[in-house]
């Protein structure tokens, strides 16, 4: 059996992988012992982590499992000039992209009470001077406060501040 090699040459980014049909997502350079978790946390967005070490003729797309690397080139096969992905130009997708539910707010679903539930947008300013919005599905708005207050002190949405400095809760209308 013919074995593809792991980069591939395309001329532009391919929707998804010919092989495995996962999406492409863009090849991040200059992320050093960042782990793809840690990256997703503290940017919010979907990337594979190329290294401090950038290539001479570098893959700049890759498969969102890892199983092939795309290299762009020109349509007579020349390398085309490409712009890596640097990490330190990167800037971290809002928060708001992400949807919160508070465990009164899944337990109301589950059990069909569906008119307690509500969605909330908060804004969050931590003790770092951070600002940036959640958006959460909750009961009421202290259960949102309170999930927000939880999301900021265990650090699992990719802020530095770990205390909220303050808090606003709106009703989230769509």
């Amino acid at each position: 059996m013919l074995e593809r090699p792991r980069i591939i040459n395309v001329e532009r980014k391919p929707r998804k992988c010919p092989v495995c049909g996962n999406s492409v997502v863009d090849i991040i350079y200059g992320t050093g012992d960042m782990t793809e978790s840690e990256f997703l946390m503290a940017y919010r967005r979907e990337g594979i982590l190329g290294g401090d070490n950038i290539p001479r003729r570098p893959p700049i797309w890759a498969c969102s499992c890892g199983c092939k690397r795309f290299r762009k080139v020109n349509p007579d096969g020349t390398d085309a000039k490409v712009k890596v992905k640097m990490l330190k130009d990167i800037k971290p997708k809002r928060l708001t992209i992400i949807n919160w539910t508070t465990h009164w707010a899944s337990e109301a679903m589950k059990e069909g009470r569906w008119e307690i539930v509500h969605h909330y947008q908060v804004e969050i300013t931590t003790d770092k001077g951070e600002t940036d919005t959640l958006k959460i599905t909750a009961v009421d708005g202290s259960d949102a406060e309170d999930q927000a207050k939880e999301l900021v002190s265990d650090g699992r949405i990719g802020l530095k501040g770990r205390k909220c400095k303050s808090l606003e809760v709106f009703d989230d209308i769509k």
